[in-house]
């Protein structure tokens, strides 16, 4: 009885430290949505549209996004180099396209497009969830708000067991229809986005869907 007695301090100590270390995972904070590693890379199928006085323009190629290095940017914050790289033809070669950026923190995930910092998700990952995805840029006020969290999808013949929907915008009428939305698989990042906004006949559409993902 002795011996029993005197492991029982060690027990509840140890209880209390397992306690702590699971207790992020008990917030479901889901940060694993926004992976953000070194050789991680995602393709997909794109369309481009422009609509212009002179007509439409479709641009069709194929996008890989490869995060290629880990920094600290001039704000003091751990980064990652996205090097996004494109082709027309199968059997080509990919090229640089551009770089983006991106980072996460304790309670938002940023992607730096073109220089414009856009807060694409905020965590703890829950359905009351709204934001500002303009919070971190000098455009107007974008809402961002969570929708189908969790859910398995089957996207371009690929099977994700959890996925969440970010809808962006959803505004339809005679003389606008700005509607947007991003899907995100857990463990991968982003898997499909429509993006469609057109002004009195103007404007573009960019649409995104997964063809692979692994590290390099």
């Amino acid at each position: 009885m002795k011996w029993l007695l005197s492991i029982l301090p060690l027990v509840c100590l140890t209880l209390v430290e397992c306690k702590k270390s699971v207790s992020p995972e008990i917030q479901k904070y889901y940060y694993s949505y926004y992976p953000l590693e070194k050789g991680h890379w995602v393709a997909y199928d794109v369309i481009h549209i422009e609509h212009t006085n002179l007509g439409s323009d479709t641009l069709h190629y194929a996008l890989k996004e490869v995060i290629t290095e880990r920094f600290i940017d001039n704000q003091g914050d751990t980064a990652f180099r996205i090097e996004r790289r494109w082709k027309f033809n199968p059997t080509d070669e990919y090229i640089i396209k551009d770089i983006w950026y991106a980072n996460t923190y304790s309670t938002r995930a940023d992607k730096i497009e073109e220089n414009i910092r856009y807060t694409k998700l905020v965590f703890p990952i829950l359905s009351e969830k709204r934001w500002d995805g303009n919070a971190f840029n000098t455009l107007e006020k974008w809402e961002y708000r969570y929708d189908s969290l969790h859910l398995s999808r089957s996207i371009n013949g690929l099977q994700f067991d959890s996925t969440i929907r970010v809808v962006q915008s959803n505004v339809i009428n005679p003389f606008q229809e700005k509607v947007a939305s991003e899907i995100y698989a857990n463990h991968i990042g982003l898997i499909k986005k429509s993006y469609k906004n057109i002004d009195n006949g103007l404007g573009r559409e960019v649409y995104m869907t997964i063809t692979g993902y692994g590290v390099e």
